[in-house]
């Protein structure tokens, strides 16, 4: 009876783990370059793909709006707000992508899903988020082998 449901345990994490690895993998297009357009009020300083994942760092008013998506269904969204003194330019924003072991080096076992946003003002840095696209996933695992022990 416990090797049964141990072999399904390991069937449900590796059906979990496949799911990931696939909605990394459909998408191979290099992370794009920062660009700066106007939309509508808002104006774009900067923005990041990295296969289904985006970050884009909008101006607007004395406030910098950042926007993550993602086309996986495990993850929900992150917007959030970095209050300005004055203009930050694009030369002001890095926005930096990173594999669950710090690398930034994307390689076939191990895909880029954390973005670091550095946003800085007269050279100072007044924001700092790292934002981890596949967070979700990884706690569902966390719950399944979790569930699995009692």
């Amino acid at each position: 009876m416990m090797n049964k449901k141990v072999i399904i345990i390991t069937i449900v994490v590796l059906a979990i783990l496949e799911s990931v690895i696939f909605f990394y993998k459909q998408n191979a297009e290099n992370s794009k370059k920062y660009t700066q357009n106007s939309i509508e009020s808002e104006v774009v300083l900067a923005s990041s793909k990295e296969g289904y994942n985006s970050v884009v760092v909008y101006q607007l008013n004395n406030a910098l709006i950042v926007s993550a998506e993602s086309e996986a269904a495990f993850f929900d969204g992150v917007r959030y707000e970095v209050e300005t003194q004055g203009n930050v330019d694009s030369s002001d924003i890095d926005i930096v992508w990173t594999n669950i072991g710090g690398g930034t080096e994307k390689t076939e076992d191990n895909d880029l899903i954390i973005a670091e946003i550095k946003i800085s003002e007269n050279g100072k840095l007044i924001s700092d988020t790292k934002i981890n696209f596949a967070k979700k996933a990884f706690d569902a695992l966390e719950e399944v082998l979790k569930s699995n022990k009692r």
